[in-house]
C-alpha cells in the first residue's frame, strides 16, 4: 500500500513564517521613512507657493504679512496666521514660513526665508535624504 503524503510540515510553515517575519521587520521602516520625506516633499512644494505669495505681497504692500487671507492664494483650513494641512502645521511670520510635524514617527519642523530663499529642516533623518536645505539639525529652523 503506498502512502500518499500531500502538504507541509510545521517546520516548513514555520521557516516560511520567519522568512516573511524578516522581509517586514526589514521592509516596514523603510516604508514609513518613504512615506514621512513624501510628506515633507509636501511640504517644501507648498513653501514654495507661499513664498511666491508673498513676494509678490511685498512688491504691493512693501511688507510681508503674517495672516493667509491676505495673500492671493486660497487656502482650505487658514485661520490667520496658521494653516492646517493633514500633515503639518504651517505658520506664517515676518521673515519665514514653518510647517510643524509634531505626530508620527519622524516629528519634524521645515522653514523657509522669504529674503534668502534659505531651507531648514530639523529632523536630518528625513531631510538628508531631500537635499536642498540649507541648514538641518535641531536649531536648523531657529537659524533662519
Amino acid at each position: 500500500m503506498k502512502m500518499n503524503k500531500k502538504g507541509f510540515t510545521l517546520i516548513e510553515l514555520l521557516v516560511v513564517v520567519l522568512i516573511i517575519g524578516i522581509l517586514a521587520a526589514i521592509a516596514l521602516p523603510q516604508y514609513f521613512k518613504a512615506v514621512e520625506k513624501s510628506r515633507a516633499a509636501e511640504a517644501l512644494s507648498l513653501f514654495g507657493s507661499i513664498a511666491g505669495a508673498e513676494q509678490r505681497y511685498y512688491l504691493v504692500n512693501d511688507a510681508y504679512t503674517t495672516n493667509f487671507s491676505e495673500l492671493d492664494l486660497d487656502f482650505d483650513g487658514a485661520n490667520g496666521s496658521s494653516l492646517r494641512t493633514q500633515s503639518f502645521t504651517v505658520v506664517l511670520n515676518a521673515t519665514n514660513v514653518r510647517a510643524n510635524r509634531s505626530g508620527g514617527r519622524f516629528p519634524n519642523t521645515l522653514c523657509k526665508n522669504y529674503t534668502t530663499g534659505a531651507t531648514g529642516c530639523t529632523n536630518t533623518a528625513i531631510c538628508s535624504s531631500l537635499g536642498s536645505f540649507s541648514s538641518t539639525g535641531a536649531t536648523a529652523c531657529n537659524a533662519i
